[in-house]
């Protein structure tokens, strides 16, 4: 995500140093916009593998709700920052809070109205764990496994087909494409959990109707690249306990996935729309690269601790187990 920002995002000012893998760099970084389908993929995925055991609808939309809250915490961190950042250095990205209304400062608040328009992943968040995981929830505890696979796939179909309604308000335009791989997700955790006690016959029409989920999101969302390299992930995520074994890298990505949403919600406070290449000085595109991921990472780790000092410890440890 930070590497798609940094060389994918904008034009390069005018002297950068553009060495021989710059612009090469540069022409395939809107590949790495990959990363919303596999954060949302994630979600759908360790939700699945969560699912509360109550069935009842409200039950599903609590759980749904506490997903979310665990982020919103976050999220509610980095907007006091953004808040802060947005006062000594005033840019029109960042509306001032004297200027704002009522109503879109409760949206800006919960995260349903980004302030930093790369932040419009909060509102999918929260559209995937308190709407759409309720639903799918739902009918994976009330259906058969592979009925319900298919009821998946209708959902999953009727997400796709929305973005060929008129008139769809705003920010919605970017979910239709994304809420199916939440969907992808959930129904491969769903369907490894129970793959055990299926028979043969159930458990080849299962991971047919996996297949066809994989198919409709290409046919109707994804680009032919985007596709490959979703599979690419999935194959990867697939061999990554043997290869993290075998290369000794477990340590480094269970770090860089405990501070992730935080990097990803503070990268744009060191490169972006306050300071940019400014900030740094240097005309090397690989040097912005390097400083931001780093700086980023240790801005998080400061975040967090900053956060476990807000919170007691016994109220987060509540929030953890609900």
């Amino acid at each position: 995500m930070i590497f798609h920002h940094v060389f994918g995002l904008y034009d390069l000012p005018a002297g950068v140093d553009t060495a021989w893998i710059a612009p090469w760099l540069t022409k395939y970084a809107p590949i790495f916009k990959i990363c919303v389908p596999i954060f949302i993929f994630i979600t759908g995925y360790a939700i699945g593998w969560k699912t509360d055991s109550s069935s009842t609808f409200g039950s599903l939309i609590k759980t749904g709700f506490s997903h979310y809250l665990k982020f919103w915490k976050i999220y509610f961190l980095c907007l006091l920052l953004a808040i802060l950042v947005s006062w000594a250095f005033p840019m029109s990205v960042l509306p001032s809070v004297a200027d704002m209304s009522w109503k879109n400062g409760l949206l800006v608040l919960t995260g349903l109205r980004p302030c930093y328009p790369d932040w419009w992943y909060m509102a999918l968040f929260a559209v995937a764990t308190m709407a759409l995981y309720p639903i799918c929830a739902w009918i994976t505890h009330n259906i058969a496994p592979v009925p319900a696979m298919v009821a998946l796939l209708g959902v999953s179909l009727f997400l796709q087909s929305m973005a060929h309604i008129p008139g769809l308000p705003g920010i919605a335009y970017s979910f239709p494409p994304f809420l199916p791989c939440f969907i992808f997700g959930y129904m491969c955790a769903f369907l490894a959990s129970r793959l055990s006690t299926l028979s043969t016959s159930h458990r080849l029409g299962a991971v047919l109707l996996l297949a066809l989920e994989l198919l409709s999101i290409h046919l109707f969302s994804f680009s032919k690249i985007e596709t490959l390299m979703t599979v690419i992930f999935l194959f990867t995520l697939w061999c990554l306990p043997w290869v993290t074994r075998k290369l000794r890298l477990t340590p480094l990505l269970k770090l860089l996935g405990t501070y992730s949403a935080l990097m990803w919600l503070n990268h744009r406070f060191i490169f972006g729309y306050h300071f940019s290449w400014s900030l740094y000085g240097t005309q090397s595109i690989s040097v912005v690269f390097v400083v931001t991921l780093v700086s980023s990472l240790l801005l998080a780790m400061v975040m967090q601790k900053l956060f476990n000092r807000m919170i007691p410890q016994n109220l987060l440890m509540r929030s953890t187990s609900l």
